[in-house]
């Protein structure tokens, strides 16, 4: 994917591939512009809700995402669109932040915005078929009008069975079609009247039902994060304790670490048991002198 400042000209506009260290300022003001966000910066979810209006799923689906999704829903915009299926939606879910910082930086800069699509809006939609295209060391892939991502080839070859047909295919904007994320307001004011669902939509959790493939990537992109922080912790852990070569279960050895160092910080506190640990047992002690920290026994 071309990165940043990097674009390429379709249909009479620009398009730009966003990410959160994406700037506008180098940017003319005479061309109009399709801003085309990160799918590393989104999810997306097929889910099935009871029936209900699209008022009510809006209020509703929030919380049937909950449990799958890292981040507090209170920190979090629901881009939604009603399938073919009337029980079912699509939706796209990416940080308030992020779409804050998006809209202060097109505030400052007087761009003319077209449209704001997730970047993988940006292939073809067609029943049965994934389409895709190689980014870099990822592929981005499309199966609904808000369904897709950027994963490894591997994963994306897992996920898709004979099922789904999948075709390689370029990026274009008309396939975006009428989608524009900048104009979806509805997400700002919904926190003040979710929690008066809280009660009934506990029960619709129930009946909630997340495609296969969506539960997939879920799980594999919850993986990789995992396995990152992972990878952090004991990288911390072997700066706090350099003495230990070899890392075989974390937490364990954490908590070994820790009930060592208490009992060193009693024994370092406790004047009778530094005393204990100096001396030998049935020995008569002359004097003891305690001066700048240092405790002196005199025997």
């Amino acid at each position: 994917m071309p990165n940043l400042q990097l674009f390429k000209h379709l249909m009479n506009s620009t398009i730009i591939y966003y990410d959160e260290s994406t700037e506008f300022v180098s940017l003319a003001l005479d061309q109009s512009y399709i801003i085309a966000i990160d799918s590393h910066l989104v999810s997306t979810h097929h889910i099935e809700v009871p029936k209900m209006s699209f008022s009510k799923a809006k209020k509703a689906i929030p919380f049937l995402l909950e449990d799958v999704l890292l981040d507090d829903i209170e920190t979090l915009d629901f881009f939604l669109q009603k399938t073919a299926n009337e029980q079912y939606y699509d939706v796209v879910v990416i940080s308030k932040n992020i779409m804050n910082a998006l809209r202060k930086k097109l505030e400052t800069t007087g761009l003319k915005i077209e449209q704001c699509v997730v970047d993988f809006m940006l292939l073809p939609i067609e029943k049965g078929k994934v389409y895709c295209i190689k980014v870099e060391q990822d592929v981005l892939f499309r199966y609904g009008d808000f369904l897709g991502g950027k994963t490894s080839q591997a994963v994306l070859d897992e996920l898709f069975t004979n099922n789904y047909q999948i075709l390689s295919e370029k990026l274009n904007v008309k396939y975006a079609q009428k989608i524009n994320l900048l104009n979806v307001d509805w997400s700002s004011n919904w926190k003040e009247k979710l929690y008066k669902w809280r009660a009934s939509i506990i029960i619709l959790l129930l009946l909630m039902v997340l495609s296969p493939v969506q539960l997939m990537l879920d799980n594999h992109n919850l993986t990789k994060k995992i396995n990152t922080q992972s990878n952090i912790n004991e990288i911390h852990f072997k700066k706090l304790f350099p003495e230990v070569r070899r890392i075989i279960d974390l937490y364990i050895q954490i908590k070994q670490k820790l009930s060592t160092l208490s009992i060193k910080e009693q024994l370092d506190n406790d004047l009778l048991a530094k005393i204990q640990s100096d001396i030998k047992i049935k020995t008569k002690i002359k004097r003891l002198q305690f001066n700048k920290q240092t405790l002196k026994v005199e025997q």
